[in-house]
């Protein structure tokens, strides 16, 4: 381990226009490389939704409905595990780095453990699809799909809780590496598993899952390793009895984490569970449709994992102060997370919305998604801003200790308000799928400032404590 702890200097007496730059450096410093891993992820799904749209028509409509289960119960169970990163990130800014590892142990069984009840989750999907109303053939297709990217669920979030573990003691660039060669042998599996080459049975939507899903054991079993042979492990916390439920040193010292996953988790699964409403209401307005808002929702959501970056490395920042009990730089580190969030959306917003038709071109070569996709994305783009802000916010105030409202501000934002109003817009309007990314649009900038209020709200009681 290269450092022990945060190196966070006192708050006091430091010219404001120094500090701003200080923050924004070492966000920047931590951000951008979690920005990449996570972007890598939704990269993947990218290379299939492209690769599934030269395949054949409907193929990437079959994946984002195999995804539209699997999506919401693998961000619950990330979400579950996402407790961990205040509290390692806490101990590291206090200098506990033991506690750190042990911290790491914990969340690894824990999420082994939820990580395989979702996966038996995601395994119902065709029974779901048809309780949603999905056309028998559709709903039996994306339940293949759903079939093949289950087993990948328990390793994408041990993947999840290693990244974070990394992340949270200022060492992200490992989760990169790794994710970047899991994208290079994604395109080499799926052009043996989409079309059937060398001899491999042609297996389409459910072959690219397939691809995932070996790689995402893959990249866990590699992080795995990185953690574990890192120098001084014992030191790190890392080695030594794995932890159990039972015992002053499992159940009950993992409660704070498990609070916190719990807000997490909850919380992430009202917004995504809304999501996934959107592209199964989609999947109502027929095959075109559903293929264009698979596509703008793919965009919308690789373009998000920067915004996820961003919020992650504030929450490693606002809780290393924390642990180092400087509560204003806490506060200042929460605030250079939203401007900064602000202004890299916008520019990736303004990009999309200027390049609509070549982008919708990189997807497919069928000119009547294009089109359809082309003026989906003049409203999608505008998704990019208000989504970012409310994650960031989010994690901000769960580094600060909040677990509860945040759930209350999710439930409203993303279940109470943005499923009756996609309906209405998605169904009932000309707007087709196009009222459905309005829909998203609205309920991101409410829970935006609902989130921003409550930051603030829990930065001047934490200044006066």
């Amino acid at each position: 381990m290269t450092e022990s702890r945060a190196r966070l200097p006192a708050e006091s007496g430091t010219p404001f226009a120094l500090r701003l730059s200080r923050h924004l450096r070492d966000l920047v410093r931590l951000a951008w490389p979690v920005m990449l891993s996570r972007a890598g992820i939704l990269v993947m799904a990218f290379a299939d939704m492209a690769m599934l749209g030269r395949y054949a028509v409907g193929a990437a409509g079959e994946a984002n409905l195999g995804l539209a289960v699997f999506i919401p119960v693998l961000v619950f169970c990330i979400g579950l595990a996402s407790g961990s990163v205040p509290i390692i990130a806490q101990a590291f800014g206090a200098g506990r780095t033991a506690e750190c590892g042990r911290a790491w142990r914990r969340a690894m069984v824990w999420s082994a453990v939820t990580s395989t009840i979702g996966a038996l989750l995601v395994l119902q999907s065709e029974a779901v699809l048809t309780a949603m109303g999905q056309p028998p053939a559709l709903a039996a297709a994306g339940g293949r799909v759903a079939e093949m990217l289950a087993p990948g669920l328990v390793a994408q979030v041990l993947f999840a809780v290693c990244a974070f573990y990394l992340e949270a003691t200022h060492r992200p660039i490992s989760a990169l590496l790794v994710m970047l060669g899991a994208n290079v042998v994604n395109v080499a599996l799926n052009w043996l598993l989409i079309w059937g080459h060398w001899g491999l049975p042609e297996m389409g939507a459910a072959g690219a899952a397939l691809g995932s899903t070996i790689i995402r054991f893959g990249a866990a079993g590699a992080m795995v390793a990185i953690i574990l042979s890192q120098p001084r492990a014992a030191a790190a916390g890392v080695s030594g009895p794995w932890e159990t439920f039972w015992g002053p040193g499992g159940w009950r010292a993992g409660w704070p984490m498990r609070k916190l996953g719990m807000s997490a988790g909850l919380s992430n699964g009202f917004e995504t569970i809304g999501f996934a409403v959107m592209s199964l209401v989609a999947g109502l307005l027929g095959a075109l449709a559903l293929d264009a808002y698979a596509i703008s929702h793919n965009l919308v959501s690789t373009v998000f994992m920067i915004g996820l970056g961003l919020a992650v490395a504030t929450g490693v920042r606002v809780g290393n102060a924390v642990g180092a009990g400087l509560p204003g730089e806490a506060a200042f580190a929460g605030w250079c997370g939203l401007g900064a969030s602000f202004v890299i959306m916008a520019v990736l917003a303004a990009l999309v919305f200027a390049f609509r038709p070549e982008i919708a071109a990189v997807y497919t070569d069928d000119p009547a998604v294009i089109a359809r996709v082309s003026a989906l994305l003049a409203v999608a783009a505008f998704i990019f801003v208000p989504d970012a802000m409310q994650v960031v916010m989010g994690m901000a105030v769960r580094a600060l200790g909040d677990a509860w409202v945040p759930i209350g501000i999710y439930a409203l934002s993303f279940s109470a308000i943005l499923v009756p109003l996609g309906l209405y817009l998605g169904l009932e309007t000309p707007l087709a799928e196009r009222g459905l990314a309005l829909a998203i649009v609205i309920v991101c900038v409410l829970a935006t400032i609902l989130m921003t209020w409550r930051f603030a709200w829990l930065s001047r009681r934490s200044a006066a404590a």
